[in-house]
């Protein structure tokens, strides 16, 4: 690790954007399961509690971050 100060903005970024991917991709799956399932009659089957659990999976990206790091730039 020649350059420290960019390997900790190369990990800051990857994580982040690890956290990005993960939570868009997280709310395209919930919203897709929720469109197949809805029935039209009721309301959309989308809540809130959803959007709390693609939060929740949004904190993988600091591991999936880290092992890109750690593999690629270190």
């Amino acid at each position: 690790m020649k350059n420290s100060t960019g390997s900790l903005l190369n990990i800051l970024y990857l994580c982040f954007s690890m956290s990005v991917i993960i939570f868009i991709l997280t709310m395209f799956g919930r919203l897709l399961g929720a469109w197949v399932a809805w029935d039209m009659d009721n309301k959309f089957p989308f809540s809130v509690v959803d959007l709390f659990i693609c939060l929740k999976l949004t904190w993988m990206g600091l591991p999936a971050g880290f092992v890109f790091w750690y593999f690629y730039y270190r």
